[in-house]
């Protein structure tokens, strides 16, 4: 993957307490950062200004991450999301942090993602307003695999 794969990113400064006894962020911190861009993409892409698990209606099923070179305090970072694919009830989100100083690709994950209803405690459909609105700012097909 490569930055211009994606068409959002947000801007993350590591903490002091994103730092571990090693000295560089901790590797469970990241999946912090690809939250936090997960969530500020979907408010972003559906337009929604608060985004709270009930009113989204997506879960995580899945996730992984590969971390390639460590990040130390104080470092800022650009972390991209984007959904790669769409299926009846799932979708893949991708990740890519990259250091704003040098910009090396530090870190690289995705997630499997389901549409979820809450109130009755299961999976459904992609709703067809979230489908289309990611398709669009995507470019990626809106068949339903």
């Amino acid at each position: 993957m490569n930055e211009e794969e994606f068409n959002f990113s947000i801007v993350v400064q590591t903490r002091f307490s994103d730092i571990d006894s090693l000295g560089h962020v901790n590797n469970a911190v990241y999946l912090s950062y690809f939250e936090d861009s997960r969530v500020h993409y979907f408010r972003h892409v559906l337009d929604i200004r608060t985004v709270d698990s009930a009113s989204l209606g997506i879960i995580v099923l899945e996730f992984r991450c590969r971390y390639n070179t460590p990040v130390y305090f104080g470092e800022s970072l650009k972390v991209f999301s984007r959904i790669s694919w769409m299926k009846n009830k799932s979708m893949e989100m991708q990740y890519l942090a990259s250091s704003n100083a040098d910009k090396r690709i530090v870190a690289e994950g995705s997630s499997i993602l389901v549409a979820y209803d809450y109130s009755g405690k299961k999976s459904i459909e992609i709703p067809d307003v979230t489908r289309r609105k990611i398709s669009e700012f995507e470019k990626i097909s809106m068949k339903i695999n």
